[in-house]
């Protein structure tokens, strides 16, 4: 399949992020890797995803299954912890181990419905208050999330704007995107500031729209448990530019960095928001991805980037991820 970056960059993604790597000061893609790394994730992909209910949670219908990933991805961003600070995790039910991360996420909106919070209502969350919020996603040892008052307006913009403009529910959201990506994405961008998902370099606007992008796919899952659930031109959406994926991506030689930047990095020394350093990792990351999926077009970009996530799930020891602290990713 030819590539055709004019036709097949709906978002704008791959297009505002080649000036970046085409001019790399702190990052360094390795091509002849490339290949490689890619018949490592198709081996990942083969052996599955699982379904809807192993990543976001129970739900009793279709339409809070919906609503429930939407408000997730509302809050899908920065679960490490600084240095020598505990990490955040959340076991629930009290028998399981506990978990961080997104799954740490999926365990408290659990909890929350268990519980009779009304968490997956516009309403409630509309009016949700710091100190709710932090009995709602608090952690094991009484940890705090990071973020927590950026995960609060996330959450009440969601609501408020769902109340506004979409009757409280986010179907009506995927109804007026007439559940295609190429909609749902520019829509989420347009209504909720949370979503807004870019940097500048040199003046120009690089778009990145990660969790815009993650709603999409993540959406797209539902299809496992609601046969009838379908998102059009899922093959438009690219790699997630986040922190476990460049990970990886160095980990098995795709990208290396200057010595000053692996230095902070390994250090787990703070990567500044917007900084050239990280606009050019994410950028990378981007383009890392594109390139396996042009060696390897059977698979989107989206599933290469969710094997690279699934593979560093199951990698101990490995070099840590660069850490910018930011509501993106």
């Amino acid at each position: 399949m030819k590539f055709d970056l004019q036709k097949d960059d709906a978002f704008a993604v791959l297009s505002s992020t080649k000036p970046v790597v085409e001019n790399l000061h702190f990052v360094r893609i390795h091509n002849e890797k490339i290949e490689m790394i890619a018949k490592q994730c198709e081996v990942e992909i083969k052996k599955g995803f699982g379904n809807a209910n192993d990543h976001f949670g129970n739900a009793k219908t279709l339409e809070d299954h919906m609503q429930l990933i939407f408000l997730l991805d509302c809050i899908n961003f920065c679960f490490w912890a600084e240095k020598d600070k505990p990490v955040w995790e959340v076991a629930f039910p009290k028998k399981e181990a506990p978990n961080g991360g997104w799954y740490g996420l999926t365990k408290c909106f659990a909890k929350a419905l268990h519980n009779k919070i009304p968490l997956l209502d516009a309403a409630f969350l509309s009016k949700l208050t710091l100190p709710k919020a932090r009995e709602i996603f608090v952690g094991q040892d009484n940890v705090e999330i990071p973020l927590l008052p950026e995960r609060v307006r996330n959450l009440v913009e969601a609501g408020k704007v769902l109340l506004k403009k979409y009757d409280g529910k986010f179907i009506r959201v995927l109804e007026k995107a007439q559940y295609d990506v190429l909609n749902l994405v520019p829509l989420l961008y347009k209504d909720f500031s949370s979503f807004r998902d870019y940097s500048l370099f040199n003046g120009e606007k690089v778009y990145f729209l990660k969790r815009a992008q993650i709603c999409a796919q993540d959406l797209s899952y539902l299809s496992t448990i609601y046969k009838e659930f379908e998102m059009k031109h899922l093959d438009s959406v690219t790699a997630f530019a986040d922190y476990k994926v460049p990970q990886m991506l160095r980990y098995f030689g795709a990208i290396s960095y200057t010595i000053d930047l692996a230095n902070k990095i390994d250090t787990k020394t703070l990567i500044k928001k917007d900084s050239r350093e990280e606009i050019e990792i994410r950028a990378a990351t981007i383009w890392c991805v594109e390139k396996m999926r042009q060696v390897n077009d059977a698979y989107t970009a989206a599933q290469l980037d969710n094997a690279l996530w699934q593979i560093s799930q199951n990698n101990i020891g490995i070099l840590p991820y660069h850490r910018t602290k930011t509501i993106f990713y």
